[in-house]
């Protein structure tokens, strides 16, 4: 008969081992005494040869942010590993941006044994369920007993970790209980086998009626391509411009897509200007878009969509639609359309639509271009500093104001510079936790463009997470609170608005940085911001570049540069 010590490794080895042959080779572990004989299992299997990199993050909420940045630029799943009680909880917002961003994670959180629950135990709580709606799947089991059977339990993990890679990839939840001793000397460790057959995605095709539905549809109209964010790179931005070739159409491209920074007339990066246009959109208005992605971040584009019918081209077939403009949604790939196109014979829209929109296209680049010098504020260091950035960056944006000026000012970039942001609920929590994350798995600098409040928020992660090797550069854009709400209608209330939405603070986020020893570099000009972040994309580790904003003066500047644009754009209608 098995004593309590093995059995518990037995079965954190189940869990271990079928997480690593599913595709998993990161595991973030966070201290605790529940978790032992995971933890445990996951040192000793990656000391004998078994492919894992093994993380250590102190806070649970720090580690679920990193672990979805690590999944999301290794495009695997990543296990996490907690102890009982409240540390799962603390993995809830992580949990729920990878559940609506896509992004695969294995959690699995210890806990006490049956006998310990509803009975005042300490570090007990009901686990079941803890993540509600917002996991593929959820596996509780019991504490391992003698007689349980290896092949029915291992058929439940299996399961439950195959959820995580579906066609709508997320996080599962494995609740596992231990009972103590929770681990003992002398129990065994599995050898590795010499090659991880690591499991291959398959694509079963588009139905070919379908295709051709949606084809007969597009052709030969006057349309448009809104290619929302896809942070996890699974939407080929190359295959969008073809498209947009094929059918004769602009590919409106959200800063988070990977068509946004592709040399191509097709591509047009800023709509957000045009669309502020009325003389523009009435002479351009579409008859009908193709959207792919997730919701982009532009006001104006989203008042496109709602008032323009839409097709929905998207293979993980969730329901995308808070416009309420979708009239058919086709659940295939861009490149099954492609192929589909080639062999038919529909003709493109004619030339002459999408050239005029790249032609404005321009027009609107030069205007920004224009406008992006003296006194410094966040547009025009967001025009300045993305086009500078060197070949193979990770750019990070945080949800607040920075992804919104990237949209409206950031000129294009090099078609080697990869853009993420957590915009599953576009939620500020978590941004730097996210971005070291997705740093640690990334070969090249990330620069993160970030506001106070969104660094104040996970500012403890500079402390509990494990710095990158490879530079990383926070630029905090400072403007004491919360100033993207001056721009939206509670700001014309004469008294609640300064203390419940500017929320004005006095940290000194610099102090923060090099309260943990990191570098802070503090401009005042924008020469001295580009000077600043190209020093410190060639230091090793993180970096703090703290630029403080007038958010009244930069408030002014966004209103003035959006009427320079649109302006420029009329004249050349």
């Amino acid at each position: 008969m098995k004593d309590t010590a093995q059995l518990n490794r037995e079965q954190a080895i189940l869990i271990a081992k079928t997480a690593i042959e599913s595709g998993v080779q990161h595991a973030v572990l966070s201290p605790g005494a529940r978790n032992t004989p995971v933890v445990l299992v996951l040192h000793d299997m990656r000391a004998a040869g078994w492919p894992i990199a093994l993380h250590s993050v102190i806070d649970e909420r720090a580690a679920g942010f990193f672990a979805l940045g690590l999944a999301r630029r290794c495009g695997a799943p990543v296990l996490l590993s907690c102890t009982s009680g409240s540390a799962g909880a603390n993995y809830y917002p992580a949990v729920v941006e990878a559940s609506e961003a896509l992004v695969p994670l294995i959690v699995v959180t210890a806990d006490r044994p049956e006998e310990l629950h509803d009975c005042g135990a300490p570090q007990t709580m009901n686990q079941r369920g803890l993540f509600g709606p917002h996991v593929r799947r959820e596996l509780s089991l019991g504490t391992p007993e003698n007689g349980d059977g290896e092949e029915p339990v291992y058929t439940k993990i299996a399961e439950t970790i195959a959820a995580a890679t579906g066609t709508a990839p997320g996080p599962v939840h494995i609740n596992a209980m231990f009972r103590k001793p929770l681990w003992r000397a002398g129990c065994d460790t599995p050898q590795p086998p010499n090659e991880v057959a690591r499991p291959m995605r398959t694509n079963a095709g588009a139905d070919r009626a379908a295709l051709d539905e949606c084809i007969r549809t597009l052709a030969g109209r006057k349309g448009a391509i809104v290619a929302g964010p896809d942070a996890n790179g699974t939407i080929s931005g190359d295959s969008l411009v073809q498209l947009g070739i094929k059918l004769g159409w602009p590919v409106l491209a959200d800063p988070v897509s990977t068509a946004r920074n592709i040399d191509h007339p097709v591509v047009v990066r800023h709509h957000d200007g045009l669309l502020r246009s009325r003389a523009f959109n009435e002479r351009f208005q579409p008859e009908v878009l193709v959207c792919v992605g997730g919701t982009p971040s532009s006001r104006p584009l989203h008042e496109l969509i709602a008032r323009t019918n839409t097709i929905r081209i998207d293979p993980t077939g969730r329901r995308w639609d808070p416009w309420q403009s979708v009239t058919q949604s086709y659940p295939f790939d861009i490149e099954d359309l492609l192929g589909r196109f080639d062999s038919t014979a529909e003709s493109p829209t004619p030339s002459e639509w999408v050239s005029a929109w790249a032609r404005i296209n321009n027009v609107a680049a030069n205007a920004i271009d224009n406008m992006a010098s003296e006194p410094l504020w966040e547009g025009a260091i967001a025009a300045r500093l993305i086009p500078e950035l060197p070949h193979g960056t990770l750019l990070r944006l945080a949800s607040s104001m920075p992804i919104r000026d990237a949209d409206s000012f950031g000129l294009r970039a090099h078609g080697s510079i990869r853009v993420s942001s957590n915009r599953g609920v576009n939620g500020i929590d978590g941004l730097i936790a996210t971005t070291l994350g997705e740093a640690t798995a990334h070969d090249g600098p990330t620069v993160a463009l970030v506001g106070d409040l969104s660094f104040l928020h996970d500012s403890g992660s500079l402390g509990t997470v494990p710095a990158p090797a490879q530079p990383v550069v926070l630029l905090v854009l400072d403007n004491s609170g919360g100033a993207i709400f001056s721009y939206l209608p509670m700001a014309d209330h004469p008294t609640g608005f300064d203390p419940w939405f500017t929320t004005p603070h006095s940290t000194d986020m610099g102090a923060i940085a090099e309260g943990h020893g990191i570098p802070v570099h503090r401009p005042h000009t924008i020469v001295e911001v580009e000077r600043a972040c190209s020093e410190a994309m060639n230091r090793p580790g993180i970096s703090v570049i703290h630029v403080p904003i007038d958010a009244s003066a930069s408030k002014t500047a966004h209103t003035t540069a959006w009427v320079e644009i649109v302006s420029a754009v009329e004249k050349a209608l």
